[in-house]
Order: structure tokens, then C-alpha cells, then sequence
């Protein structure tokens, strides 16, 4: 191949579509696409990304010029619906339960096929195609440049966090989630076109992959198009880095073809090997070893890359591309890769969604200025680092406290407070539960216990609940919230300290919620926290729509930037807390039907409304129609809890009540439910001589956490128990009216691990329910560490 006549590219690169408002992934590609042209801008598996299909060109500057222009009329579209394009392998902010497979009959069927296989693939890759039309030299070669991909993988690497914010310690988790597919890895094993296309047909006859698409190897001969055909990539936000790899990968399957004709072997590398140093390509990016295979050894990235590329140098003379490429790769090496710097701009400020505007920005070809922040002093070593270290942001751990010389002292041996008396909080509240809104005496504890610490609490309007503020104002203020009510449930627990009320009882943990957060009070009084911290003790959370509505409205938010909360839970053992970005509990409406007709003798059901027969219908038939109008996904549930007609069985019934429950994890469709209810049963009792009276009670939201607040929270919980111990929260159907404060500010709400590990657990709700009570010093420990993170702007 002359210089003349260097083999043509093409590249196909995939992009996130992200609300420019919440930063989070948002399922419009259908919407964006109608407003584009056909053939360049195409769908994919995931609703929230869209794939750019360049042109074909032997030059790189025809290639580069073209990539911008299709960003740009990308961006630009994408612009006027409010939402933003970025490139990278995968983004940090994203609610998984929202994201949606495509539409067409492929994905569908892949969506059936793979199931959570597809529903996790939230992930961008570059695809860069090189003209090679012979397809037993192609099949031959992607075998001959497998060993070098780590490499071209390196480069690239630009996906280190989870969807949910969580730090991976990868620089391309991408990778690991890709891998998963059953068609992946290094390029088959065969020698000529005709064995490779015995494989595939092999692969799609076993029903392993529908279709010869999904040979998802790193390196292969295109489906469609006569290429061969780079797929280990992630999605690059720079174009240098595209034009870098494309450059390349080039030169490299030019080198290739060249020694195949020549009859000279290649780099002959055991598909294990291979294996083992693409995954330390994504483990470390540019940042860390990788492996020379040739060796094979560790060595440092930038001289494996330097290597690399020197390898080269006569078929990147020959393509003109040389000098391009020795100072992209110059840069790459100096720079780091994007995973790197996404996480030097996390650490400025904490923010994921800094993290979000950069790739916004330099997939747009700009600049983003992140506010300069004050590096932090090295936070103490208290044990194995987590996945998260890379967060550098400065906590001062709940379990040690400066004394301003060298001795360190744990609080809960110290005089200011201990478990014990943890306890004995605990047990009198627990002694003496109050229904919610009449918490006048455990209003009155509370109080007095901020009085006695020097504190100015504020009394809610109704008398009970309160709330006051301890720190410095510094014009920041985080919350942290306890609940005081219990349950009108009888207690059967036969505790010494058992309630003392008859027929009420702390089924919840309400009175451990509040015990925790009095502790948390005795410890910052004694060690102020650096900004502004609201503890606010809410009464009423047992009720529709919650008590928080009142706390709110007294102006408990007020100048507050975030809050947080704990929640007992019984399914968790002692020493474990959990929490999860996005939803965690769900909405919680109330829906009662109240039904009359015409009634009558059984015998001629035609001569009445059959009410009990149009109740039965709107039994079945409403869960029906939801299952069908809502996705799955949003975990929407209807239940009835209350049908109740007629009283023998020869008469039909003049009146009856049906009364139940729907809940959502979705925010968007607890919204859309009321209006989809009333006409859906208006249209199902539509047939019958039935008449109906609709009383719909919209409830609490679903408690959506906020990723940034859940990040604080995961590294406020690891300061406490380690990252072991940190759990991913299950979403749960139960509604929390914590979630009306998320109206209003971000915050996130974790639950706190109150099974002692032996005994049955008991769910709460339940007259039997009993807690741990060694589960409330983590607590306390948690709720002072949140205090302590560096950032607490949000």
C-alpha cells in the first residue's frame, strides 16, 4: 500500500444523551433522532444513547473534519430539547430503572434473550473500520493484531465510575461490562473466511447469539461492510484520542497485512495472555503497568506506548500520519487518559456532576474551567482503601477525634457519651410511644436534651416536633432528620422495657432514629462541625401525606443545601448500612372505589348492575390495563387490601368498597398515576348499570436519593464501618415521606443494618419487631461523619 493510496477508515462512535438540568442519562434518543438525518445518526441497544456513523476517508484530516461537523449537528440538536451529548464508556449519573431498551424487534428480542445483560449495557465504544476487503487476509489479521489491543484500549479508557456514581478503581469499568457478553474477548481463532463464517453460523444455530451481528470479538471482519473492524474502545470524548487510535490501528493492520503476504509470522501471544492484559488495560488506563506481552512483563504505559508506536513508524511515514501521531501519543501519555481526569475533576469539589460537565465540554471540542478548590490534606489511613479512594475529599472519621496532640481517643469511650446511654434513650422512648402528632413527651425529651447540650431547639407549630441548628453559620447547612412517631400496632416482644401503651408501639424504629440523632447532637456540641448542621426531629411520619409537609412549611429547609437520613432495617445485619443512588423506597397512594346499583335476586343478575360482578372486574382488569400502560421497570404495583360487598348469596348487592394501594419507584409515573386511574376505571365500569365514586389520595413521592448525597453518604459510611460493610440498598415499595424533602433539596436516605445475625428477623410493621441495639452507635457515628465531608454544597 503506497502513501498515495493509504487504505481508507471510518469510525463510529456512540454518545450519552444527558439531561443538562439533573446531569442524569435520559432516554430521548427517539425524540433526538426524528430531528436528524437517516443513515448517520442511528439508534442502539439503550434509549439513551445515540451512534454517528462517519464518513469513509484515506486522510486523517477528511476523517477529523467530518467527526466534527456530525458532533456538532448532534449538540446542536440536541441542544434545543435540553439535553446534552457526551462521549465516554459510561457516565456517573444514571437511574437505571428509567433507562429503556430501544424499540425495535432486535433489541427486544436481545432484551428477552440477555435480560439484565442488555438492561446494564450503559455504555459508549469507538469503532473504527480499515479497508480490507479480502476476508480470509481480514479473519488472519484480526488475529495477528490481537495482542496489540490493551494497548489501543488504553488509550481510551474513559469509563471509571458506575451508573451510580460509585468510583469502579477501573479506568474502564466499560470493558468489564462488556465482557460479559458471550461473543467477546479476542478475535476468533481461525484461518480463513470460510472457518470463520462456520463459527458464527455455529455460534447463531447454539442460540447463544441471534444474529451474526453480536460476534462482539475485539477485532473483526465487519458484518456489512468490507473492513476489518476495532470494537475494544471506549467511547473517547476527545477527538485527538479518536484520531490517535484510528491512526493507529491503521498503521497496525497495515503492518499486518504486510507480514501476512510476506509470509513472516506475527506476535504469536496465547489468547489467555492476551485476556489478562486487556483486563490490566482497563484496570489501569495510562496511569498504572501494563502488560508487554512480547515478554511477557509490567511495564510502565508510556513506554509500552512509546514502543508501540515506534513499531510503526514506517507504515505511519507511509500514510503521512507520523508526526500527527508521535505528538497525540506525546500528549495522551503526559495527560493521562479521560479516566483520569474525570477523576481529577471529581476531586476538586466532589461533585459528579462536575465530572459530567467536563465530558459535556470536551466532547464539544471546549474547555471546561472547574472552580479551583484548596487541595485537602491526606485523610488518616484507618484501614483498606475502598473502590471509592479516589474521591479526594477530607473527612474527619466518626471514630476518631484530634485532641491537638498525638493521642486519639474514641468518642464512645469517652465521658460525653457512650452506648449505654444510647441505650437508655432508647429504651424510655421506646417504653412510652406516642401516635403521630400527639409526640408531646418525646418532644419534651428532646428538648431538653438540646437545652441541656446549650442549644436553641425550635418548636414545631403543632407541638410536637423540632428542630436547631449547631456550627458555625458559614452560609452551608446540611440536615439531618429523625423521625418521633410510632405505630397503632400492639407490641408482643416481651422486653422489659415493652410498651407501655396499649395498642401503640415503636414497630418502626422511630424511637432508634431519634436516639441516634440525640447522640449525634451530644457529639457535635463537643466537637463542632466546620459549616452549619440542621437536626431536625419530625413528628407524624406514620401518616398521608407525611409530617415532613408541616416540617417544611415551618421552615425546617430553610438556607439548608442538602439532608440526610437513616432507616432501620431488619434484613441487615448489625455493622452493615445500605443505600443506593436513585429510587430506594416508592411512592405510596391510596385508591378507593365506592360502587352502587340497581340490586336484586341472583336468579336474574340482567334485572341489577351484578355490582359484585363490576367489582370483580375492576379487581383484575385495573392492575391489567397498569401493567400494560406503565413500563415494568418502574416496579408500579396495585394491591387491594379492602373488597367488600353484599351478605348472602342469593342477592345481589346495592353498594360495595374496594380499597387499596399503588406504588411506584418511579417519580415520573407516581405523577401520571392519578389521572391514568380515573380514566381507566371509568372506562372499565363503562359497560355496567354500575355508578362509582373515586376517592384517589396521592401519598409521599418515591424517596429518589441524589447521587452526589448518596456518594457522601457511601464515604461517610465507609469511614465508619469500611467499605465491606457498605451494602447495596434493594428498592423497597414501602413509602417514606422523607421523600418530600427531596422535593425541595437533594439528600439521600441509607439503611441502617439492625439484625443481630442469629435470631429470626422481624419485619417492621409487625408486633413482634425488635432492633439491635449495638446498630445505633454506627448510626451515630454515620450521621457525625456526614458533618465532616470536606464538601457539603452539594
Amino acid at each position: 500500500m503506497l502513501a498515495t493510496d493509504p487504505r481508507k477508515v471510518g469510525v463510529e462512535e456512540e454518545f450519552h444523551l444527558i439531561d443538562r438540568k439533573t446531569r442524569r442519562l435520559t432516554t430521548r434518543a427517539p425524540e433526538l433522532l426524528a430531528r436528524l438525518p437517516d443513515g448517520v445518526f442511528v439508534d442502539e441497544l439503550q434509549q439513551c444513547v445515540v451512534e454517528v456513523n462517519s464518513g469513509v476517508y484515506a486522510d486523517l484530516d477528511g476523517l477529523r473534519n467530518d467527526l466534527e461537523r456530525h458532533r456538532r449537528v448532534l449538540i446542536d440538536a440536541a441542544e434545543g430539547l435540553g439535553i446534552g451529548v457526551a462521549a465516554a464508556g459510561s457516565m456517573p449519573l444514571a437511574l437505571p430503572a428509567e433507562m429503556h431498551v430501544t424499540g425495535t424487534q432486535r433489541y427486544r428480542r436481545m432484551l428477552a434473550d440477555y435480560q439484565v445483560l442488555a438492561r446494564e449495557q450503559l455504555i459508549c465504544g469507538t469503532q473504527v473500520h480499515v479497508d480490507l476487503p479480502d476476508r480470509d487476509e481480514a479473519v488472519q489479521v484480526a488475529h495477528r493484531v490481537a495482542p496489540h489491543m490493551p494497548v489501543l484500549l488504553a488509550l481510551s479508557a474513559s469509563s471509571p465510575f458506575r451508573s451510580d456514581g460509585a468510583d469502579t478503581g477501573y479506568a474502564s469499568a466499560r470493558t468489564l461490562l462488556w465482557l460479559r457478553w458471550p461473543s467477546t474477548g479476542p478475535a476468533a481463532p481461525v484461518s480463513s473466511a470460510a472457518e470463520y463464517g462456520t463459527l458464527i453460523d455455529d455460534l447463531v444455530a447454539s442460540g447463544v447469539i441471534s444474529d451474526p451481528g453480536m460476534a462482539y470479538f475485539d477485532v473483526r471482519p465487519s458484518v456489512k461492510l468490507p473492513t476489518l473492524e476495532l470494537r475494544v474502545c471506549d467511547s473517547c470524548p476527545r477527538l485527538d484520542t479518536v484520531m490517535l487510535v484510528t491512526a493507529l490501528f491503521r498503521a497496525l493492520v497495515e503492518r499486518e497485512v504486510q507480514g501476512l503476504r510476506a509470509g513472516t509470522k506475527g506476535v504469536e501471544v496465547v489468547p489467555t495472555l492476551t485476556r489478562a492484559a486487556l483486563w490490566r488495560a482497563a484496570r489501569s488506563g495510562l496511569e498504572e503497568d501494563l502488560v508487554d506481552v512480547t515478554v511477557p512483563q509490567a511495564r510502565p504505559a508510556a513506554d509500552l506506548v512509546g514502543d508501540f508506536v515506534n513499531s510503526l513508524r514506517p507504515q505511519l511515514e507511509e500514510t503521512g500520519d507520523w508526526d500527527t501521531v508521535v505528538e497525540l501519543s506525546a500528549e495522551a501519555t503526559a495527560h493521562g487518559s479521560s479516566a483520569a481526569r474525570q477523576r481529577r475533576a471529581l476531586g476538586r469539589r466532589g461533585r459528579l456532576t462536575d465530572v459530567v460537565d467536563l465530558l459535556l465540554a470536551e466532547t464539544a471540542g471546549r474547555s471546561e474551567h472547574l472552580p479551583e478548590v484548596e487541595a485537602p490534606p491526606a485523610p488518616r489511613e484507618l484501614g483498606p482503601r475502598s473502590t471509592g479512594a479516589g474521591r479526594s475529599r477530607r473527612y474527619w472519621s466518626a471514630r476518631f477525634w484530634d485532641r491537638g496532640d498525638t493521642a486519639d481517643m474514641t468518642w464512645t469511650e469517652s465521658t460525653e457519651l457512650d452506648e449505654k446511654k444510647l441505650i437508655e434513650w432508647r429504651r424510655d422512648l421506646h417504653a412510652h410511644p406516642e401516635l403521630s402528632f400527639e409526640e408531646r413527651r418525646t418532644t419534651g425529651v428532646v428538648r431538653a436534651h438540646l437545652v441541656g447540650l446549650g442549644l436553641a431547639p425550635v418548636l414545631l407549630p403543632g407541638g410536637t416536633g423540632l428542630w436547631c441548628d449547631v456550627g458555625p453559620d458559614t452560609g452551608e447547612c446540611i440536615a439531618l432528620r429523625a423521625d418521633l412517631d410510632a405505630l397503632p400496632i400492639a407490641e408482643t416482644t416481651g422486653l422489659p422495657f415493652e410498651s407501655r401503651v396499649p395498642g401503640v408501639s415503636h414497630a418502626c424504629g422511630h424511637d432508634a432514629h431519634t436516639t441516634m440523632l440525640m447522640g449525634a447532637a451530644s457529639v457535635l456540641t463537643k466537637y463542632p462541625p466546620p459549616s452549619r448542621v440542621r437536626l431536625v426531629f419530625q413528628p407524624g411520619e406514620e401518616t398521608t401525606p407525611g409530617g415532613s409537609v408541616d416540617t417544611i412549611a415551618a421552615g425546617a429547609l430553610d438556607g439548608v443545601s442538602k439532608i440526610f437520613a437513616l432507616h432501620c432495617d431488619p434484613n441487615l445485619e448489625v455493622g452493615k448500612l445500605a443505600t443506593r443512588t436513585g429510587p430506594i423506597t416508592s411512592s405510596n397512594d391510596s385508591v378507593t372505589v365506592r360502587l352502587w346499583s340497581a340490586g336484586g335476586h341472583t336468579a336474574r343478575p340482567h334485572l341489577t348492575g351484578d355490582l359484585i360482578h363490576a367489582a370483580a372486574v375492576l379487581v383484575t382488569g385495573l392492575s391489567s390495563v397498569l401493567d400494560r400502560r406503565i413500563d415494568a421497570r418502574t416496579a408500579t404495583v396495585l394491591t387491594w387490601g379492602k373488597v367488600a360487598a353484599g351478605q348472602v348469596a342469593n342477592s345481589v348487592p346495592e353498594s360495595g368498597e374496594l380499597v387499596g394501594t399503588l406504588r411506584s419507584a418511579s417519580h415520573e409515573t407516581w405523577a401520571s398515576l392519578e389521572p391514568l386511574v380515573t380514566d381507566t376505571i371509568g372506562h372499565l365500569l363503562a359497560p355496567y348499570n354500575v355508578r362509582y365514586e373515586l376517592s384517589y389520595l396521592q401519598g409521599v413521592p418515591p424517596v429518589v436519593n441524589d447521587p452526589d448525597c448518596t456518594a457522601d453518604l457511601r464515604e461517610a459510611i465507609e469511614s465508619v464501618v469500611g467499605f465491606d460493610h457498605l451494602a447495596e440498598a434493594h428498592q423497597s415499595s414501602g413509602g417514606e415521606d422523607f421523600a418530600w424533602y427531596l422535593e425541595k433539596v437533594p439528600g439521600a436516605m441509607a439503611r441502617l443494618g439492625v439484625w443481630d445475625g442469629t435470631g429470626s428477623r422481624q419485619e417492621l410493621h409487625q408486633p413482634g419487631f425488635n432492633l439491635d441495639e449495638r446498630a445505633m452507635i454506627h448510626g451515630v457515628r454515620t450521621l457525625v461523619a456526614l458533618t465532616r465531608l470536606e464538601d457539603q454544597s452539594g
